[in-house]
């Protein structure tokens, strides 16, 4: 394929494959300039914003990003300092005037600027910020929306292209409008802000601004004393008029596996109390939506928390909290939201057929969908994890954190709602501006007092005439106007990182309790006796078993070490340091019962912990089984082999006790025999043997007391069951 790239030296064509590597292209471009400081080589798709850095594509395959035949990229370099002072010298030795002085004196000073600009000047922080793999995935492609030809207006051929048929931007309104899509997603209202703001012909200037309304201190006019003790124009926040966000950072949140809502649910199915976790998982393109974003849901991990009936108790951050990001992070992941229940069964009583199984709908459009004090919360953990962006001034805009609700629709089924926090929203949070209040669907907006400075506050609306009213948010306002919704489900074909959730769940004491033994049982029932050696390196790990089963126990071992909350547990064993748990992270995620098995095979940490486990190996049911005595030829075993040593006939007898004294004189066994073969007499064996055993019992018994004739037990006189059995006497 050919691949355009355009510079300041000219416009070149170079034949690459799809499956190329970068640096290939970073090669060949290279070679057409002159004097090229590698490190500075940018490319774009467009002739002015969008660049990203050359060395952050080596590794990536060119069809990886997206780069096809006929693609156009935009390169941009500076040049090294010698070639800018040879130039300087060439000039200077044109000019009869120049002295070799002045000369020496310019090319010392020339150089002495150059090295004290490029050691005193700072990088803005929009520079050095490191975003989200998905993001330089998108700021690569060219994000268009493409439409096929028109049958009734396209008048050309195949391969032509005309308005009808040529591609769209991502924002396009009238394609918005059509599709009803309330919200753009974040790089399509990127790409936007970006047109609008840079230009050709002028240096790259941030699109996106972060909210502030806070009280700038001190004063940029310093013609007084900071707040509170003065406040000018200048220093003091503008007026706020809430409007519906226009675009959302995260269009959809998908779930790995259906297993991670259930939990959930049988935790409050098993206490009737609500339950808390965190969202771990990564960012990925979404393709249903021009440049879209989804959150992709791994794992929950639980905090300690407290729940109830209508709510719950915790404190984020928690001490763990540190540790647990340092584990996703080596699983790939981290934390992308949260998720709690709000859940009531419809007929607590449980009297009624027809709603069983149905929960309370208690979030609509007649009521709320999130509470002023829930919203509060999610925005601060927003602030809490900014989204980093070198297309914010400040190196950070908006957040990608979703909250997520499991609660009762209208049918009385348990569905998710997503939602995230506008950033009207994070910025009146962050500048103390508003509060909770009793009724959940509105805000209260906070007085000025002390160090707060709360500006003015509007809000609009459509009433019923169709007349646009903007009215102030003072006190209150409506608490929809900081939400932004979205979308959820879960994948036809499920392919979740983590294989098993088999092991206890973490922070639920009484219903799911983790301990070592259970641990260490459960890589010991795989695993058994045996012990597992690397492939390849001499050593059969299998003897007297074929080499399939050997395999087949790696694959059981790599399901059940796949499990977050085992990951979770073993990390505060003790037993395994941060080298052991990479390379136990590594396995997890990787599912490779070869060479990450291999790797964590030859950890010392792991060693020990499987030494530990052969001893915790569940024990057989033919092992627990206790010895027989050796077997006397006199003694009838109900065997059919053995009727020729004893007759039945000779144990026809009748058999029954009538010594004096016998408080049992009613017990009148006959026909005693010992012969399983039978089916038809196994429960009168049964009831005979219990019989004598009771009588025999009787006859030790002390006077006053009652034996149970079911397990001979010694009850007291006034006892109607037995204190062991619980039968009645």
């Amino acid at each position: 394929m050919i691949v355009r790239v355009r510079s300041k030296d000219g416009n070149f064509r170079f034949d690459l494959q799809p499956n190329d590597d970068a640096s290939k292209l970073i090669e060949k471009v290279l070679e057409t300039m002159q004097n090229a400081d590698p490190q500075s080589l940018t490319f774009s798709n467009q002739p002015r914003g969008g660049e990203f850095a050359a060395s952050t594509l080596k590794g990536s395959s060119l069809a990886e990003l997206g780069i096809a035949h006929g693609h156009l990229l935009f390169a941009a370099y500076n040049e090294t300092t010698s070639t800018a002072t040879a130039s300087a010298s060439s000039n200077a030795a044109t000019d009869p005037i120049t002295t070799a002085e002045s000369l020496s004196a310019a090319a010392s000073s020339s150089s002495q600027s150059q090295s004290a600009s490029s050691t005193s000047r700072s990088k803005k922080p929009w520079e050095t910020v490191k975003e989200h793999s998905v993001d330089t995935y998108w700021e690569a492609q060219e994000g268009k929306i493409t439409r096929k030809k028109d049958s009734t207006f396209c008048r050309h051929g195949p391969k032509g292209m005309c308005d009808y048929c040529m591609p769209l931007e991502p924002y396009d309104s009238k394609y918005q409008a059509e599709n009803s899509i309330k919200h753009l997603s974040f790089h399509a209202y990127l790409r936007k802000q970006d047109i609008a703001t840079n230009r050709p012909t002028q240096s790259f200037i941030p699109p996106l601004e972060e909210v502030d309304y806070t009280v700038k201190k001190p004063c940029p006019s310093a013609s007084h004393p900071s707040w509170p003790a003065g406040i000018c124009t200048k220093c003091q926040p503008s007026a706020i008029t809430l409007q519906r966000q226009p675009y959302r950072m995260v269009d959809h949140v998908e779930f790995a596996h259906p297993d991670l809502i259930e939990n959930i649910l049988t935790f409050w199915r098993s206490t009737a109390t609500q339950r808390f976790g965190f969202l771990l998982g990564r960012y990925e393109a979404y393709p249903d939506v021009p440049m879209g974003i989804k959150a992709v849901v791994e794992a929950i991990h639980e905090p300690p928390q407290e729940g109830e009936l209508d709510g719950l108790t915790l404190g984020v951050p928690w001490e763990q909290q540190p540790r647990v990001e340092r584990l996703a992070k080596l699983c790939r992941l981290e934390f992308v939201g949260i998720i709690y229940s709000d859940l009531s069964p419809a007929d607590p009583t449980h009297q009624d057929p027809s709603l069983a199984g149905k929960v309370v709908c208690k979030r609509h459009k007649d009521s709320f969908f999130l509470s002023g004090i829930e919203t509060i919360f999610a925005a601060q953990l927003q602030l809490g994890n900014p989204n980093p962006s070198r297309f914010s001034s400040t190196g950070r805009f908006n957040s990608k954190f979703v909250t997520c609700i499991l609660s009762g629709t209208e049918e009385g089924a348990i569905d998710v709602s997503a939602y995230q926090i506008s950033e009207q929203g994070m910025g009146m949070v962050q500048a103390d501006m508003i509060e909770a209040s009793v009724n959940p669907n509105i805000i209260r907006v906070k007085p000025s007092e002390g160090e707060r400075y709360v500006p003015e506050v509007f809000y609009r609306y459509t009433n019923e005439y169709k007349i646009d009213v903007k009215e102030s948010a003072k006190p209150t306002f409506p608490v929809e106007y900081l939400i932004v919704n979205a979308t959820h489900g879960f994948p036809n074909a499920p392919n979740p990182t983590f294989l098993s959730s088999k092991f206890p769940i973490e922070n639920r004491p009484g219903l799911h309790d983790q301990d070592l033994t259970v641990a260490l049982t459960s890589i010991g029932r795989i695993v058994g006796h045996k012990e597992l050696f690397p492939i390849g390196d001499g050593v059969e790990s299998t003897k007297g078993k074929s080499r399939a089963d050997d395999d087949q126990v790696r694959q059981k071992l790599v399901g059940a070490l796949s499990d977050w909350h085992l990951l979770a547990f073993l990390d505060t064993s003790g037993f395994l340091d941060q080298d052991d748990m990479a390379a136990l992270c590594r396995l997890a995620t990787t599912h490779d019962s070869g060479a990450a098995l291999d790797a964590l095979l030859l950890r010392p940490g792991w060693q020990t912990l499987m030494a530990l486990a052969r001893e915790h190996v569940p024990t057989s049911a033919s092992e627990t089984k206790a010895p027989e005595p050796p077997k006397d030829q006199f003694t009838y075993d109900g065997g059919i082999d053995s009727d020729e040593d004893v007759g039945f006939d000779d144990a026809n007898e009748d058999f029954y006790d009538d010594g004096e004294g016998d408080d049992d004189d009613e017990v009148h066994v006959s026909h005693v025999r010992r012969a399983p073969a039978r089916n038809d007499t196994s429960d009168a064996d049964a009831v005979t043997a219990a019989a004598i055993a009771a009588a025999a019992a009787t006859d030790d018994a002390p006077a006053g007391v009652k034996v149970c004739s079911h397990c001979t037990y010694h009850n007291e006189p006034s006892a109607s069951d037995c204190e062991i059995c619980g039968l009645p006497l």
